[in-house]
């Protein structure tokens, strides 16, 4: 191409002696300077300001829709093309149904394997209308892609760590509600066939379109007798109330849109069947709505064996709607009797301290989004319980308006995921329906009004169904509509969508910035003369989580932080008892080491009674160990490592 385009220009050169020396430069320029038309040579990526893009278009993708299975699973596989170094999708299993449960694991290959890394696990949509959770989690995909060359930040997150991502986790359902008519709260269980009306068929009575609007609402028919009416504006059924002789239309409701399709006079009473995924899980399973047996759903069975085979997950998300609540994995609380109980409520009255409700209100006063739980956990477990408080109350500052509360056990994904595995879990209840935009006189619920306000002046009228009459098979003429429409409760209208998975995405990422990071902070000689040296070692941890929950040290799913000590051939550690007192040569006194904690945490040192030492540190830890050490002759070093499985290595050497 390049050679066929020059000599055209030389043609023309030699018809036109106009452009003679014009084309002639061009020439020059072609065949000399023809660097100039070589592809810019790429500059670094690394993007400081806030006002500039960050890769967003590297795999351009619309936030504003809801997409079907198809779509957003094939979303996966491009985007782990797009950045093969980075990503990996993969099948975990099938649905009931036959579709795959796709995965993808997000780490920087050249830094390790995913499982040498301690990793955050995110799944979206254990409920089938709960879509908003595939969106949140296919953002987090997208944004640890697109942002990794871009943003420091996100390039580190990716390099140290690993993410399993699981957008949609009950496969079918999920398809249904998207991509066929639905009611908002509709389809929710896994598929699994059931016979509710108990005439041998299965699921034959399902919410169906009727008037082919490809939305799903309620069936009114007119009746002398009924107890509604339409709203002046016609958009609604109102209460006729008191007016006992109205003259107009009076109406009555059958139900949700659907045929009688088995002839027994019913219309719905035989939808799609299968136990709440979200009580199939093992821990705290009950019978009565996780049947038949625990696991038994492909989708949640094989997302939970996906977890048990990798414990490197230390954290796991869990994406849910409705209510903007941000439901934690915490302890249990301690037995107490009725009468400790009311002790403890009133101590700060009657004992001079304040209660948990009075403390909060001060603490808030410096930090509106702090958290404070009146719940006493058994002192082994303390530590998570702080842990969480600490998560959640930032989890509250960057999502703005969720609330903080403790996760439900009955067979649920975190109390599984904390109890049984051992990670610290968050159940995210996403978006909150109008009531939290359309509750203009701030009075804790929507009117009718405010309602209708919010549907005309934020989605513009959109999302709402007008009554309108229809022909019905077997109801003769019906009246249908008078509701919203499926995208503006449980889930967000399109138009909020992103705005949350970003605030979510945040989230995540300050979390998985907070896993535990062992440092060596200092080796500190004191020379005692004779050749003898106390060194002081001191080891931290200074993020907010710890280098195991306190519920994986029970049930011993990870092994303990090791210290490990060691010097060049002329030093010599000479061995320290821990029950006998030590003479500090600063303090002229004798001293006894402090137990466990350590450091600036408890203010102790604890005693370096060998070459490795065992330990765990906690969230914002620092432990002091003291070594004896004699050095014979001449110049020598003395080097500590610490090995933590979640987090991570480090070593120091000093001379000495």
């Amino acid at each position: 191409m390049k050679t066929n385009r020059k000599n055209n220009i030389v043609k023309q050169v030699k018809k036109s002696p106009r452009v003679k020396r014009f084309m002639g430069v061009l020439v020059l320029i072609l065949f000399v300077g023809g660097g100039l038309f070589q592809p810019v040579k790429a500059q670094s990526k690394l993007q400081t300001s806030p006002g500039r893009y960050h890769g967003e278009m590297d795999f351009p993708w619309s936030w504003k829709r809801y997409y079907p299975y198809s779509e957003w699973t094939q979303m996966m596989k491009d985007i782990a093309k797009k950045y093969p170094q980075l990503a990996t999708t993969q099948s975990i299993g099938k649905s009931r149904m036959g579709r795959d449960q796709y995965l993808i694991t997000i780490t920087n290959k050249k830094t390790g394997d995913d499982l040498t890394k301690t990793a955050m696990w995110v799944d979206g949509a254990i409920h089938g209308n709960e879509v908003n959770g595939i969106t949140c989690s296919l953002y987090l995909a997208w944004y640890l892609l697109t942002r990794y060359d871009y943003d420091a930040y996100v390039h580190n997150l990716v390099d140290q760590y690993t993410f399993y991502i699981l957008p949609g986790l009950n496969v079918d359902a999920n398809a249904s509600y998207v991509e066929q008519p639905n009611t908002e709260n509709n389809p929710r269980e896994p598929y699994r066939p059931e016979d509710n009306d108990g005439d041998g068929l299965y699921d034959e009575d399902q919410t169906e379109d009727v008037d082919g609007d490809g939305e799903l609402s309620y069936m009114f028919v007119e009746d002398p007798k009924g107890d509604l009416k339409l709203s002046p504006d016609k958009r609604r059924f109102i209460s006729i109330g008191d007016e006992k002789d109205y003259p107009g239309l009076r109406f009555k409701r059958i139900g949700s849109e659907g045929y009688d399709n088995d002839g027994d006079g019913l219309i719905n009473e035989d939808d799609i069947g299968g136990p709440d995924p979200n009580r199939n899980y093992p821990y705290g399973w009950k019978l009565s709505a996780g049947d038949p047996y625990p696991m038994s759903e492909n989708c949640t069975r094989n997302a939970y064996e996906f977890m048990l085979h990798h414990p490197n997950i230390f954290a796991s998300f869990h994406y849910h709607n409705i209510g903007r609540l941000i439901m934690f994995a915490a302890p249990q609380p301690v037995k107490t009797s009725g009468s400790q109980a009311q002790q403890m409520s009133s101590y700060g009255r009657r004992g001079g301290r304040m209660t948990t409700e009075q403390r909060l209100a001060q603490m808030r006063k410096e930090n509106k989004y702090a958290q404070l739980f009146d719940r006493q956990v058994p002192r082994e477990f303390q530590h998570d319980l702080s842990v969480q408080t600490d998560i959640v109350t930032m989890g509250a500052r960057i999502l703005k308006n969720y609330t903080p509360v403790f996760g439900g056990l009955l067979g649920q994904t975190l109390a599984s995921a904390y109890n049984m595995l051992g990670a610290y879990a968050y159940l995210i209840e996403l978006w909150g329906s109008p009531t939290f935009d359309a509750d203009v006189n701030n009075d804790g619920r929507v009117s009718d009004k405010e309602y209708m306000d919010w549907i005309d002046i934020e989605l513009t009228g959109e999302g709402w169904i007008k009554p309108h009459p229809v022909d019905h098979p077997d109801l003769g003429r019906v009246w249908i509509g008078g509701s919203g429409k499926k995208h503006v409760g449980r889930t967000p209208p399109a138009r909020y969508i992103e705005s949350e998975a970003l605030r979510n995405t945040q989230f995540v990422l300050y979390c998985a910035s907070q896993f535990p990071k062992v440092e060596v902070d200092d080796i500190d000689l004191t020379d005692l003369g004779d050749g003898l040296y106390w060194v002081d070692v001191t080891v931290k941890n200074d993020h907010t989580y710890p280098t195991a929950s306190d519920r994986s040290k029970k049930l011993k799913r990870i092994k303990q932080d090791q210290l490990f000590f060691s010097t060049s051939k002329n030093i010599e550690l000479v061995p320290l008892d821990p029950k006998l007192p030590i003479i500090d040569p600063y303090a002229g006194r004798s001293m006894r080491y402090f137990g466990y904690g350590g450091g600036s945490s408890s203010g102790g040192i604890k005693p370096g009674t060998g070459k490795e030492i065992k330990l765990w540190l906690n969230a914002k830890d620092k432990q002091t160990y003291r070594y004896l050490v004699r050095k014979k002759s001449g110049k020598g070093w003395i080097e500590i490592k610490i090995h933590s499985e979640r987090g991570g290595d480090d070593q120091m050497r000093k001379e000495i």
